[in-house]
């Protein structure tokens, strides 16, 4: 009989989460059917059956790890019975291999699959289906022609609820059980979420124009208060896999990789403005940082010894330009690559990374659009932060730093004048950046950010 298996989702990946089961035991799946949510170290994703039949006894229930390979649960044929129960167990040990296989920036080798496998995996369609119409469970309520929202679940009844939806509800502290779902079938969505954590009723409306105008108004007459901050309380916070493989890279990058930093102060007033008029001619939308991506991505080209990586055996110079964006999701950091950054417009690298970093903050993203970055760009300026450090990220040379675009004053022509600056630092392999290499590396991306139409050309 079939077994539904742990997927295999990258090179580091290990193992897995099962988040929830969409079927229970005994009921009947169709082939291409989702039958259970899994989570790994970067996405959520569905698995779907391969093959028609009965889902079996569970071998992994929600909220176990289960190591890639190990069986979740079996699909009976017709007539089968269930064999005895299975544990979730690693597949057989196999050679190991060398440490770099284990690194971001290595490309996905292809996952070999057997024709027994019932299961596949798909990162995109299924996950943006189950949004919508919410997990393939029972569908009684659908058949009965009355939605599902309408009767209140039975005792002991998971919840329908999207995964941001869960999520807002831990960090905000809302109890599902006391949440009525507004999305598909009685489904809670983000918006239930805060609507209960506001104290709005489901399907409230806002306050009319007038109402918000007399409420404007009375906050002006009245001194305002403030809101006292929530009881602190010990909570326990079991590890997800992303936050497991981020403290496992950290550990590889600050022990074994021996850092040294740069900092230089950028002129960006220059940048700040045509920035303004191509957002004006072309109505996209840009960011600086869009910007200091394409500056990144052309400097990489004059200094190939900082598009670089190191190996055991030797220093590898990449023929292709990869620049990782740094982004932060409520389960960690992740850094979604713009690949061949420097052969890209600033519109088309402003384009994808907006549609990446959406894909993250989802947990939507394919291994082939996190891993096999050159350079990684880290920016806290829209957090307001003037200057920090960043840890490298493996197997990258180096790592760049920005910090806030902010309007001060400066000495030009021995004059004091007022100037947007921009403070960057650049952490630095001394195993292949050495120093001189690093400043220089920096004086080129001056040029390219303090002459900003030449990134236009």
């Amino acid at each position: 009989m079939p077994e539904i298996i742990m997927p295999k989702m990258g090179d580091a990946m290990t193992e897995g989460k099962v988040v929830r089961w969409y079927k229970k035991p005994g009921d009947a799946v169709k082939k291409g059917e989702a039958v259970a949510e899994i989570e790994t170290d970067k996405v959520n994703l569905d698995l779907e059956a391969e093959a028609d039949g009965t889902l079996g006894e569970y071998a992994a229930n929600e909220g176990d790890m289960v190591p890639v390979g190990g069986t979740l649960a079996q699909i009976l044929g017709e007539g089968e019975k269930p064999a005895e129960k299975k544990q979730a167990a690693a597949p057989q040990p196999q050679e190991s291999k060398p440490a770099e296989a284990e690194t971001q920036g290595e490309a996905p080798q292809r996952r070999s699959t057997d024709k027994k496998d019932s299961v596949k995996h798909t990162t995109g369609e299924y996950q943006e289906a189950i949004e919508q119409k919410g997990p393939r469970r029972d569908r009684a309520s659908a058949d009965s022609g009355q939605p599902a929202a309408a009767a209140p679940p039975s005792s002991g009844e998971r919840r329908r609820s999207s995964p941001l939806a869960r999520r807002m509800a831990a960090d905000l502290g809302v109890r599902l059980d006391d949440v009525q779902g507004s999305g598909p079938r009685g489904r809670i969505i983000a918006a239930d979420i805060k609507n209960a954590q506001s104290g709005v009723a489901p399907g409230q409306r806002a306050a009319t124009p007038a109402a918000s105008a007399q409420q404007q108004s009375a906050s002006q007459v009245r001194a305002p208060q403030l809101v006292a901050p929530p009881a602190l309380e010990t909570k326990i916070i079991p590890l997800t896999a992303m936050r497991r493989t981020i403290a496992k890279r950290l550990a590889e990058s600050t022990g074994p990789i021996p850092h040294f930093y740069l900092t230089a102060d950028f002129d960006v007033t220059n940048l700040a403005g045509v920035r303004q008029q191509l957002i004006d001619i072309t109505g996209a939308k840009l960011s600086l940082n869009d910007f200091i991506v394409r500056a990144v991505a052309l400097a990489l080209r004059h200094h190939p010894n900082v598009n670089a990586s190191w190996g055991e055996e030797a220093i590898t110079q990449h023929g292709e330009v990869h620049v990782g964006i740094a982004v932060a999701t409520q389960d960690g950091l992740i850094t979604p690559v713009i690949r061949n950054a420097d052969q890209k417009s600033v519109t088309d690298i402003a384009s994808e990374v907006r549609a990446l970093a959406d894909k993250a903050k989802n947990r939507r993203l394919k291994p082939d659009e996190y891993q096999g970055s050159t350079f990684t760009i880290s920016n806290l300026g829209a957090w307001g932060i003037e200057e920090f450090t960043a840890i490298i990220n493996p197997p990258n040379a180096a790592i760049l730093a920005i910090g806030a675009a902010e309007a001060r004053p400066v000495v030009v022509d021995r004059q004091v004048v007022v100037r947007d600056r921009m403070k960057v630092t650049m952490s630095c392999d001394h195993r292949v950046v050495d120093g001189a290499i690093g400043a220089d590396f920096l004086k080129t991306l001056r040029s390219y950010v303090e002459q900003p139409l030449r990134l236009l050309v």
